[in-house]
C-alpha cells in the first residue's frame, strides 16, 4: 500500500487518503472506509471541511 502525499486526487480506482487500490471507484470506495478506520476518520474530516465550507451554498 503507498500513501497518497498530494493534495489532488487523480485516480478515482485508488483511495485519495492511502492510495490503495480500490475494488470499484463507487462502492468499493465505500466498503474501503468501512473496512479502515484512518480512511474513514480522514473521510469524515473531509467531508466536515467541505460541508462547513459550503454552507447554504450546497443542498447534497
Amino acid at each position: 500500500m503507498s500513501v497518497n502525499t498530494t493534495t489532488t486526487w487523480s485516480d478515482p480506482g485508488t483511495c485519495p487518503f492511502c492510495g490503495s487500490e480500490l475494488s470499484d471507484p463507487g462502492a468499493g470506495f465505500i466498503d474501503h472506509i468501512d473496512e479502515n478506520d484512518g480512511c474513514e476518520t480522514d473521510f469524515d474530516n473531509w467531508r466536515t471541511n467541505l460541508a462547513d465550507d459550503l454552507t447554504g451554498e450546497w443542498s447534497g
